[in-house]
């Protein structure tokens, strides 16, 4: 019978994609609090943290889960909606979004995801418990592929950080699968 059940290696699959989903939905919560120029910040981590999820999610997660059950329209529903979320985030990446416009980004994004994550969590999750899915390697696949794509991502922000502005105009494009400071910065009047 498949392991399904925290080993002593870490979280199965399924604890460490809810464990993502709160970490994100704390994130939109502290974005709606947060002041101008931690609302950039906040919108940064969000977009590397989603990018994150997503691709673990779609390399790894769904086409095993869907050799395993039969949930065709479920698969297709999350497809779309991490393909309306990534043009979203590449809206926040472009850097060319104020404030009020970084807002209203974010707020529908988070509609998005959270009945991206409602989905998952009342229809798919349930079926994935039954199927036969090791779950606890699935957990160790996916928390390997999630520290690459972090590790990759602070590469990417620490030689962004270390450029000259200069050498870095705004349609270059960065290695890895974010673009480091995106958003994390608040437009100045120049830029707008």
């Amino acid at each position: 019978m498949p392991s399904r059940k925290r080993d002593k290696d870490g979280l199965d699959a399924i604890q460490l994609l809810k464990q993502d989903h709160e970490a994100v939905r704390h994130l939109f919560e502290e974005f709606e609090q947060a002041g101008t120029d931690r609302k950039y910040e906040l919108a940064a981590a969000i977009c590397e943290a989603l990018t994150v999820h997503a691709a673990i999610e779609e390399e790894i997660f769904y086409p095993q889960v869907h050799a395993a059950i039969e949930a065709e329209g479920l698969m297709l529903e999350a497809e779309i909606e991490h393909d309306t979320v990534k043009q979203l985030i590449e809206r926040i990446q472009d850097g060319e979004v104020d404030e009020v416009q970084l807002a209203a980004i974010i707020k529908v994004m988070n509609e998005y995801v959270n009945h991206h994550v409602n989905e998952e969590h009342r229809r798919l999750f349930p079926r994935v418990k039954r199927a036969d899915i090791d779950l606890a390697e699935l957990g160790r696949e996916l928390q390997a592929r999630k520290q690459e794509l972090e590790a990759g991502l602070r590469a990417t922000m620490t030689d962004e950080s270390g450029a000259n502005d200069d050498d870095c105009e705004a349609g270059d494009d960065a290695s890895g699968p974010v673009r480091g400071g995106m958003a994390a910065r608040s437009p100045t009047r120049d830029d707008r």
